[in-house]
C-alpha cells in the first residue's frame, strides 16, 4: 500500500489535466519500458503496455479534472482520507493509473492500457487504434467499494448559442457585480444529490429583482461538473435596492463599464436558463439510479450568449429523446444548437468475468454487489468497438470528484488492490 500510494503522490507532481497530458504519458511510457513491458501508443495519446501471453488487460485514464489550484497539487492525509488543498486530486482516474504502474512493477502478467482525455469526452477511448488483444478487462475507473459495475450511462453534450443585440444604458442608475458560489460536483455521479447549481441560483436572484438589467452571465467550470461559481455585471435603476436573499449569493457596486450596455433580451435569457430543467428528468428503480440527466454546465457572454450542458442516460433511445428536447426548448428561443462527444450506454451484462469478480471481491468485501453508474466510462466504448470482450469496472471509494472536495478512502484502495491480486492469481479466470 505504501509503495502504491507512493507512486500516487508522484503522479500528482506532473502536471495532467485534461488536453494537457504530455508530461504524464512521457512518465507512463518510460516507466512501462523500464519494467520490461512492449509498449505502443497512439495518435491520441493512449498508451499500451502489453505482456507476453497475457489473458486480461487493465484500463484507466490518466487525465484530470483540475479544480481550484490544480495542476498544483498538495496532498493531505486526515482519518484515512486523502485530498489535496484546494484543488481538485485527480483520484479519479489517479488512483487506478498508480495501481497499473505498482503492478506493472511487480511484473503483473497483464496488459495496461492508459487512455488520454476521457474527462473531455472519452476522446482516447472513441479514437483508440491500439489493439486489446486479450478476452478479458478490468477498467479502474469507479468510485465506490464494493460495486462491481457492469454498466453506465451514455452521454452526449450540447452547446446552444445566440447573437446578443444590445441596448445603451441612458437612465440613471447604478452597476453592480453579483456571483454565486455552490460546492460543485461531478455532473454524472453528483447529479441526484441535490447539490445548487451555481448558475442557476445567480439566474434566480436575478429574475426576482425585477428590475435588474443584464451586461453579461458567466459561470461553470467544466462540461461535466455541476457549476460552482457564476457571475453577472447588472444594472439596477436610480432609487431600486437590489434584493439577495440567498447566502451563497453575493453583490457588490462597481464603475459604469465603458459601454454602458445591457443585454436588449437579457431578463429572457436569464429566465430560460433559471427556468431549465437541471439535474435528475428520470429515475430508473430497478438500478435504483437517474436514467436520464442533464447537467446545465458553463455559460459565457461576448457578443454571443453560449451555453453548454452535459445529457446523460442509461438508454441509447432516452439519451437521443433528452438531447431533441434540449435542442427543441432552446431552438423555439431563437438559439443555434450542435452536439458533440456523444457516446453510448454500456447495457448491464452479466457473464464469466464479472461473476469470478464478484466472487473474489466478496471474500474481501462480503456485501459485494453489482451495479451500473449514472456516468460514463469507457467500458461502453470499448464493449462497442470489441464484443466479444468481457468487461467490468471496479474502483475505491471517491467522494466529490471533479471538485476541490474530493477525496478518497485510503482503505478502500488497498482493499480493491486485494481483489485484483486474487484476480490475477485465480487461474480458472485468466
Amino acid at each position: 500500500m505504501d509503495e502504491m500510494i507512493k507512486i500516487f503522490k508522484e503522479l500528482t507532481k506532473i502536471p495532467h489535466c485534461s488536453g494537457q497530458t504530455e508530461a504524464l504519458k512521457n512518465y507512463i511510457e518510460a516507466f512501462a519500458q523500464r519494467c520490461g513491458y512492449h509498449v505502443q501508443y497512439d495518435q491520441a495519446g493512449n498508451i499500451m503496455a502489453y505482456a507476453k501471453d497475457s489473458l486480461i488487460t487493465f484500463q484507466a485514464h490518466y487525465d484530470m479534472v483540475c479544480i481550484g489550484k490544480a495542476p498544483e497539487i498538495e496532498i493531505v492525509i486526515n482519518d484515512g482520507w486523502m485530498s489535496a488543498k484546494e484543488s481538485s486530486l485527480g483520484a479519479d482516474n489517479g488512483m487506478g493509473v498508480a495501481m497499473m504502474l505498482y503492478l506493472m512493477e511487480k511484473g503483473a502478467k497483464a496488459d495496461f492500457l492508459f487512455t488520454n482525455d476521457e474527462e473531455i469526452g472519452l476522446i482516447g477511448a472513441d479514437r483508440l487504434e491500439l489493439s486489446i488483444k486479450t478476452p478479458l478487462m478490468i477498467n479502474l475507473d469507479s468510485e465506490e467499494l464494493g460495486k462491481v459495475y457492469i454498466g453506465c450511462a451514455g452521454g452526449e453534450d450540447i452547446f446552444v448559442d445566440r447573437t446578443i443585440d444590445w441596448r445603451e444604458v441612458e437612465e440613471r442608475g447604478e452597476w453592480f457585480r453579483i456571483w454565486a458560489e455552490a460546492p460543485g460536483g461531478h455532473s454524472g455521479v453528483n447529479i441526484a444529490d441535490n447539490i445548487p447549481n451555481a448558475l442557476i441560483e445567480l439566474a434566480g436572484v436575478i429574475v426576482k429583482n425585477g428590475a435588474m438589467e443584464v451586461a453579461s452571465i458567466n459561470g461553470g467550470e467544466r462540461i461535466n461538473a455541476i457549476p460552482r461559481r457564476a457571475e453577472a455585471v447588472v444594472w439596477v435603476p436610480e432609487g431600486v435596492t437590489p434584493c439577495i436573499e440567498k447566502p451563497n449569493v453575493h453583490i457588490e457596486p462597481i464603475e459604469q463599464p465603458s459601454n454602458n450596455r445591457v443585454m436588449k433580451e437579457g431578463r429572457t435569457f436569464v429566465r430560460a436558463i433559471f427556468g431549465f430543467a437541471h439535474g435528475v428528468r428520470s429515475w430508473n428503480r430497478e438500478l435504483d439510479l437517474p436514467q436520464s440527466s442533464i447537467n446545465l454546465a458553463q455559460v459565457m457572454t461576448d457578443e454571443q450568449l453560449k451555453i453548454a450542458f452535459s445529457a446523460r442516460a442509461m438508454a441509447n433511445e432516452d439519451l437521443q429523446t433528452l438531447v431533441e428536447q434540449t435542442i427543441a426548448h432552446w431552438e423555439a428561443l431563437g438559439f443555434t444548437c450542435r452536439t458533440e462527444g456523444k457516446y453510448p450506454a454500456w447495457k448491464p451484462v452479466v457473464n464469466q468475468l464479472s461473476q469470478k469478480v464478484l466472487e473474489h471481491y466478496q471474500q474481501i468485501v462480503p456485501d459485494a454487489s453489482y451495479a451500473a453508474i449514472h456516468a460514463g466510462l469507457e467500458c461502453a466504448l470499448f464493449a462497442d468497438k470489441f464484443p466479444q470482450l468481457q468487461i467490468v469496472s471496479m474502483g475505491p471509494t471517491i467522494l466529490d470528484p471533479h471538485s476541490d472536495r474530493e477525496r478518497v478512502d485510503l482503505d478502500s484502495v488497498a482493499k480493491v488492490m486485494e481483489v485484483v491480486e486474487w484476480i490475477l492469481a485465480d487461474e480458472s479466470i485468466l
